[in-house]
């Protein structure tokens, strides 16, 4: 594929098979604010917009609004929140900070890593309203779940219902002053003397669509996982083109549209190997090497496990679980890389798969036991997530999902302000351009931390619409953009080039 056009390619591949319904080719609309993409940030920013009183219109690349916030893990991480109050947990914006500057410490050794102090802030003051917020649209959480390597204080909730978010927000989308265009693909943002005044987007049938916006344009149309041509930028070849989870149109689009302006992207090249699988999925896993022994925690630290995998013979291992959790977690078992392999009992499970049958027995049984007892923490490997109401590995047939090592988190984006508005490479901010959610790269180093994603999306998403809707233009932060950074010369001293010619 030529340079420069494998996005083009790929945007009209995509159109091919879908279409803006009832809107014509070459269409002009006019709107206060413009939202492109409907995951949990875009969600957040329509309602927000449109409950400021703004006309609000919405592009969508699929036919259903709520992005991958429905294939989703369903954990979030709440500061401060109303149930962590009635559950007698203390917590405080300082604390997240904390914690959040710690898991963002692992990873400087490892990658170029650009964080926002004011974002983190942001967030977790406002996060405690988007829990009260999702619970009174009827988002409903059933436990807290500790992951105390990350969340030093208890914070993190389980969703009971993805698709609970899709609910929540489908009435936003019938107001009167909201207009939402499904399977329509943005292309192009519109400046006028350096403001964003449009877009450009266009439809499987060939026409061009054309949004003039009063206002602020809210990019909220993901990460860019499922591009591996935009990945292998950044990363290295294995990380560009490994599996992911989620839907397929989070191709990074607004990185792309952004950046062509002179939007600041940064954290381009964080994406973390992780092993491909859901965390809830985990919740109701043990894991085992070819000796059919366990080896590691399974829910415990995101690097840790990619660790733990690679240090197997032939980086061979399987997830075991029963058929209760494949009947009731199938949405999250067919999102896996590799298909499951069955058998009616352990022991032909084992043969199947070329583990050892009185191993594997022998592991299962172990882990069953600990679960009939009362330890919250598991003596061997420490993991402390563990299955609802302590469920065991007992009804047949018996599952193994091969474990494989992909890129989920990617962390790129865009800089912004302290009101989501996206900043030059200057540092300067770009009028009338805000994002949130995967697109806003100061924030996305968290994800470590488990339930982040979400709750980013969901808080930074709400306000970032409250600020589009008042065209509000933000804070310029000091030490924001590099120019005039330097290190003293190793010399000591600057060295000029002199003429000595007669």
């Amino acid at each position: 594929m030529a340079p420069g056009n494998w996005l083009s390619k790929t945007v009209t591949r995509i159109q091919e098979t879908a279409s803006a319904p009832g809107v014509s080719p070459s269409a002009d609309h006019h709107c206060d604010v413009l939202v492109v993409g409907t995951g949990p940030s875009g969600m957040a920013a329509t309602a927000a917009a449109a409950a400021a009183g703004a006309e609000v219109h919405v592009i969508e690349a699929l036919d259903e609004i709520g992005g991958n916030s429905v294939w989703s893990t369903g954990y979030m991480a709440f500061v401060n929140s109303r149930a962590q109050q009635e559950a007698g947990i203390e917590d405080s914006v300082d604390a997240f900070i904390s914690d959040a500057e710690a898991s963002i410490d692992l990873l400087r050794d490892h990658y170029p890593v650009i964080t926002d102090p004011g974002l983190l802030r942001l967030f977790a003051q406002h996060s405690a309203e988007t829990y009260d917020i999702l619970v009174g649209r009827g988002v409903r959480f059933s436990r807290f779940i500790p992951r105390p390597l990350q969340h030093r204080t208890t914070r993190m909730l389980a969703v009971e219902d993805m698709m609970g978010f899709r609910r929540a927000f489908e009435p936003e989308f019938s107001r009167p002053n909201v207009r939402l265009f499904t399977r329509t693909i943005a292309d192009r943002l519109v400046s006028e003397d350096g403001r964003v005044t449009g877009l450009v987007a266009r439809g499987a049938d060939g026409g061009t669509l054309r949004w003039n916006v009063r206002k602020g344009v809210v990019l909220a149309s993901g990460g860019y996982q499922s591009n591996p041509e935009l990945r292998a930028r950044h990363v290295p070849g294995y990380l560009a083109r490994a599996p992911y989870l989620g839907i397929d149109t989070c191709r990074g689009d607004a990185h792309l549209m952004a950046g062509a302006i002179g939007a600041d992207l940064i954290n381009m090249g964080l994406v973390l190997p992780l092993v491909i699988v859901s965390s809830s999925f985990v919740e109701d896993c043990i894991a085992v090497n070819r000796d059919g022994r366990r080896f590691h925690d399974e829910a415990g630290p995101y690097e840790r496990r990619v660790e733990a995998l690679q240090a197997q013979p032939d980086r061979c291992a399987f997830y075991i679980v029963d058929d209760e959790t494949r009947q009731a977690k199938a949405q999250l078992l067919a999102q896996m890389p590799e298909p499951p392999v069955s058998a009616p009992d352990l022991g032909r499970l084992a043969v199947t798969i070329g583990v050892d049958p009185g191993e594997l027995q022998t592991s299962v049984a172990e882990w069953n036991e600990f679960l009939a007892g009362t330890s919250d923490k598991d003596s061997r490997f420490g993991r402390v997530v563990l299955p609802g109401g302590r469920r065991q590995i007992v009804k047949p047939p018996f599952h193994a999902v091969p474990m494989v090592v992909g890129s989920n988190f990617v962390s790129g984006g865009m800089r912004v302000n302290d009101a989501l508005q996206v900043m030059d490479v200057f540092g300067d901010p770009i009028a009338g351009l805000y994002t949130a959610g995967d697109a806003a790269g100061g924030f996305n180093p968290t994800a470590e931390l488990g339930g982040m994603r979400l709750s980013g999306g969901f808080t930074l998403g709400r306000l970032a619409g409250e600020a589009a809707a008042e065209g509000r233009s933000g804070h310029v932060r000091e030490g924001t953009a590099p120019k005039g950074a330097h290190m003293p010369s190793m010399i000591g001293s600057r060295i000029a080039l002199q003429d000595v010619r007669d």
